[in-house]
């Protein structure tokens, strides 16, 4: 829900892939109007729009299906029944088959992957590295209208909603599900963020997504994360809070449109995402849970995130909980350079899965 530096990755002159300079939270800045940020972070904002629009521009070019060169991804494009077009991403393991693991990308419209003469680049933090680790079949998706324009297209607010995310997801996931190398066992839903809420929702509603992977995501409505934020940031919390209220109020009153912006996201996003309770969701599916997050983390409040844990171990769930002492939102630690946190806290939680066959 807040702006990280985002990282991304492409293949080198040799034709390796390589680590560039992107992160996929860090389109949250892209798709975030100005004035939705403090004036003191304003320029820092322009800074990695500027950064993201350059980025997406270096490596534009049309999208076309099949193997994605220098990489272990082939596109594919699919209708997903209500007349969208929906690309995703699907990797080719080691092994003759692999468990499938889906990996959802956080807020914003930045596209995950794009090509240009013949390099392929991501936003989606760790995409390209598992994908190369050959273990696992990873899918990956593109929101329906991210590369209209940055910032986000008309057309993509008017369409984006969690509810219409989740069936793209749905989708995609049902047409990797055919490839011959994806195992009919075992699937890992796996989110950061906002993806870490639409990992919930995907195993509500599919019970053959046997394990979740929810990190830095909200643990209820997302509208108690700016609650619990007026309480421990804001100076005067009365105040604080009847903003959040007349935010909400507000978009409870116009909840379908797409031209409205609280918090930098259309009205029509809120509403959907106020509605979903990630908690209850996982208590309605049939998945192991891993849940990850930062005792810091200053954009999904940890104690967001400590609602869904005790729902799910009240419930007696299999559910392992990663606190990570003084971490933020990308588990970056005090003292602790780049994002080899978020590195770190994204392989122990693949290999719990691997580790849990």
């Amino acid at each position: 829900m807040r702006t990280l530096s985002p990282f991304c990755f492409g293949r080198n002159a040799t034709g390796k892939v390589s680590q560039l300079t992107m992160h996929h939270d860090g389109v949250d800045a892209v798709n975030t109007r100005l004035d939705a940020a403090p004036p003191a972070c304003q320029g820092a904002v322009l800074a990695v729009l500027a950064c993201a629009l350059v980025n997406m521009a270096a490596h534009a070019t049309a999208a076309q299906p099949g193997a994605i060169p220098g990489t272990p991804f082939e596109r594919h494009v699919i209708d997903d029944g209500s007349g969208r077009q929906v690309t995703y991403y699907l990797s080719r393991p080691k092994a003759a088959s692999a468990p499938l693991m889906l990996m959802i990308q956080g807020s914003g419209c930045v596209p995950v992957l794009t090509e240009r003469q013949g390099a392929a680049s991501s936003t989606l933090f760790n995409m390209m590295p598992f994908g190369q680790d050959g273990r696992f079949a990873v899918l990956v998706v593109e929101k329906p209208f991210a590369a209209e324009a940055q910032p986000c297209s008309a057309r993509f607010h008017q369409d984006f909603t969690a509810e219409s995310w989740l069936l793209a997801l749905q989708s995609s996931v049902r047409a990797a599900r055919k490839a011959a190398w994806v195992s009919p066992g075992r699937m890992l839903a796996f989110g950061h963020s906002e993806g870490a809420v639409m990992a919930t929702m995907l195993a509500a509603a599919d019970e053959r997504v046997t394990d979740v992977v929810a990190l830095g995501g909200s643990g209820t409505t997302q509208l108690y994360d700016f609650i619990v934020h007026a309480y421990r940031t804001c100076f005067n919390a009365p105040a604080c809070l009847a903003d959040v209220e007349h935010k909400a109020r507000a978009i409870a009153l116009e909840p379908d449109s797409a031209t409205r912006f609280a918090w930098g996201h259309p009205y029509k996003r809120w509403s959907s995402f106020f509605r979903v309770d990630p908690g209850a969701a996982l208590l309605r599916s049939r998945a192991r849970v891993y849940i990850g997050f930062g005792t810091a983390d200053q954009a999904v409040p940890a104690l967001s995130q400590e609602i869904m844990v005790a729902k799910l171990l009240a419930a007696g769930r299999d559910v392992t909980v990663r606190r990570v002492p003084d971490a933020d939102h990308s588990f970056g630690q005090p003292g602790m350079a780049g994002y080899a946190g978020l590195d770190r806290e994204y392989r122990a939680a693949l290999d719990w899965f691997w580790l849990g066959k």
